[in-house]
């Protein structure tokens, strides 16, 4: 078959184009060889539909401002829909399609979780398992009444209380999938004029209203074998028959196909391909993995040099993996990925692992890297144990940021100076843990080298960060300072540092001291990255802002504290081995 030559406005949107036809070997982005090299041989694994799931989630479709696959915003949907990643043991692509087959079965199931104790009140006699269906929801008379109340007060941007936001969330969540089960979203037909206008939702080809509205931008004939082959595919999935329902669903996805190419369009099938990796791989769970086996291999007792060596290398493919999920991500989303608490968390776990093997680099010490992979294993896992809060979608830009320069420039170096510190806070407390407990000389020797050069290399990034965050907020905002929340407590977090840094270069603290002050310091860098978004919630900083998780950082920092305060209490017991 020829390949059309008419020229059509391509969309720019991070994830998938609209081209005249997808040249293989065809890249604009400036990436390093290699890592396209590796990210190219793993295509395949992305590529190869060899399932019901993997049909219907390689579909392209429109949602949240940019395109990406059907399995991404399915995932996404079903997260915020039942809260968790999987339900029903079923696959969010699959699950969501089950959704657009059965809409009045799933409308009365109870897969809206349901968390606030005034809300459990509320439908006290409906809950399953303190779950509740959207269509009690959605018909509850009285409930509907407060959240008209609370989105009044939302227009008039007075305060909610943090039961009216349940209340609202609760009620959005049912109103988002009603939207699904009646495929009012997402969209999955484009434009031909102009693509990144809002598509074309599969709704349009249920009634012959909306099949005429299709058929002004597409050919009657394309338009009419896409509605015969979407019903077909709901009445196999409603069937549950899986060969049917793979052949229906192969079928609908080829006319979907066809019908852009009826237009001169076709999909970019590498950035299909690199998403639906991404999605498969979970790069960042799996490089969790991998630094929590080198740790477990490394405490091995009696462990000879070959199991060292075992260790580092399996640590570094945790890296390796690590690095790669970023290159993915960084493809896909098109910007650097730290635009959220989920991706900074992600972020600086990297910039950990990273220090620690520059620092291997100069002092060939197995100590930096078994440090890193325990600090780097439990940020992944936060990172990856709480999607409700910490938001893995891959969303576009708030106008804000969108000056990909500033967004490099002032945001990375920051949060390579929390990296930094992330490092340092491990490093000293393994160092009070030597202290108290008496460990060798040359142990606490070491470690005390460690901290020291890590909390050089933190505050350096820290305070460039913040100087770099200035001279963007005058271009953005006009003014260079302004003492917002935000810019606080940075430089509250950079002169808690400093001080340390300063009081032992002047000889006002020890070892143990600099150790104690480094781990009671990190206090600040989490109140400056969770505290302010996640807690005050002022400032200009707002694109940052979120919720919930408070319980279970106060829990970290007082656990933290305690432990500071035991490792201090043991060494003041004996004072002799100071």
């Amino acid at each position: 078959m020829q390949t059309r030559t008419r020229t059509v406005p391509f969309p720019k949107v991070p994830g998938l184009r609209c081209i005249r036809a997808f040249k293989p070997g065809t890249f604009r982005n400036g990436t390093v060889v290699g890592v396209l090299l590796l990210l190219l041989s793993c295509v395949p694994l992305a590529h190869a539909a060899v399932s019901l799931e993997d049909v219907l989630g390689r579909i392209p479709v429109q949602h949240g401002g940019r395109v990406k696959p059907f399995a991404s915003f399915a995932k996404e949907s079903v997260l915020v829909v039942t809260g968790k990643t999987g339900f029903e043991r079923q696959k969010p692509a699959l699950l969501v399609w089950y959704w657009i087959a059965q809409p009045e079965v799933w409308n009365a199931k109870p897969i809206l979780s349901v968390a606030h104790p005034e809300l459990r009140k509320h439908f006290s006699s409906d809950l399953v398992q303190n779950r509740v269906s959207p269509a009690l929801v959605l018909s509850d008379l009285e409930f509907k009444k407060l959240v008209s109340a609370a989105r009044t007060k939302q227009e008039k941007k007075e305060k909610l209380t943090q039961l009216e936001q349940k209340q609202l969330e609760l009620y959005e969540r049912a109103r988002l999938f009603e939207e699904i089960a009646n495929v009012r979203m997402p969209g999955f037909v484009p434009h031909p004029g102009d693509p990144k206008m809002t598509w074309l939702p599969l709704e349009v080809f249920r009634d012959p209203q909306g099949r005429d509205i299709a058929a002004q931008l597409y050919p009657q004939d394309e338009v009419d074998q896409i509605a015969s082959r979407f019903n077909f595919l709901i009445e196999r999935l409603k069937g549950k028959t899986v060969d049917g329902a793979f052949l229906a669903a192969q079928g609908f996805s080829q006319s979907l196909a066809q019908l852009l190419f009826s237009r001169d369009m076709v999909f970019d099938e590498a950035a299909i391909d690199r998403e639906m990796l991404y999605l498969k791989l979970r790069p960042f769970q799996l490089a969790g993995i991998l630094y929590l086996i080198g740790i477990l291999i490394w405490l091995a007792p009696k462990k000879k040099g070959k199991v060292g060596l075992l260790s580092f290398s399996i640590f570094a493919a945790g890296f390796v993996v690590h690095t790669f999920g970023f290159v993915l991500r960084i493809l896909i989303a098109g910007r650097p990925p730290v635009t959220n608490m989920y991706e900074s968390i992600i972020w600086v776990a990297w910039a950990c692992v990273f220090f620690s093997l520059v620092f291997w680099l100069f002092y060939r010490s197995t100590l930096l890297p078994a440090i890193a992979a325990c600090v780097a294993t439990f940020a992944l896992l936060v990172g990856e144990s709480f999607p409700t809060f910490l938001d893995p979608t891959i969303s576009p830009l708030v106008p804000v940021l969108r000056s990909n320069y500033w967004l490099t420039i002032h945001v990375l170096t920051i949060t390579l100076g929390y990296g930094a510190f992330l490092f340092n806070w491990g490093i000293a407390h393994l160092l009070l843990y030597s202290l108290a407990f008496h460990k060798r000389k040359e142990l606490t020797d070491r470690l005390t080298e460690y901290l020291y050069r890590s909390l050089q290399v933190g505050v350096i990034l820290l305070a460039s960060g913040t100087i770099l965050g200035g001279v963007w907020a005058a271009e953005s905002w006009g003014r260079f300072w302004g003492w917002d929340p935000k810019e606080t407590w940075a430089l509250i977090a950079v002169l808690a540092y400093l001080a340390v840094l300063h009081s032992r270069t002047a000889g006002w603290l020890d070892a143990f001291g600099v150790a104690l002050w480094s781990a009671v310091s990190f206090l600040t860098v989490i109140m400056a990255w969770y505290g302010v978004n996640f807690v005050l919630g002022a400032g200009l900083h707002s694109y940052g802002f979120g919720g919930g998780g408070l319980p279970c950082v106060l829990a970290f920092v007082l656990t933290d504290i305690v432990i500071i305060m035991w490792f201090a209490r043991r060494l003041k017991m004996k004072p002799a081995h100071r």
